[in-house]
């Protein structure tokens, strides 16, 4: 399922920075530095964190922020997860 729109745009970045590493497992992201490092609104950066979740690349929780997970626990069949491996 290919996202299209800001937020799948803004997606895809995330995706592939996680992918290669430049955010890594185990760091913990605010909502306001995903907004400001991607130029969204918190709407689109929002969206973006819940399809995340839904891979299993983040664990989102109140009071803690957004937790990028280890590789190995993200749904690696995905084929979104696997372009931004590939890219």
């Amino acid at each position: 399922m290919e996202l299209h729109g800001l937020h799948g745009q803004v997606l895809s970045r995330i995706g592939e920075s996680l992918a290669a590493e430049e955010i890594r497992a185990g760091e913990v992201l605010r909502l306001e530095d995903l907004q400001d490092r991607y130029g969204v609104s918190r709407t689109v950066a929002r969206e973006a964190v819940r399809v995340l979740e839904s891979k299993r690349v983040v664990t989102s929780r109140p009071r803690v922020g957004i937790t990028v997970r280890p590789m190995d626990e993200w749904n690696l069949y995905d084929p979104q997860v696997i372009r931004w491996r590939l890219a």
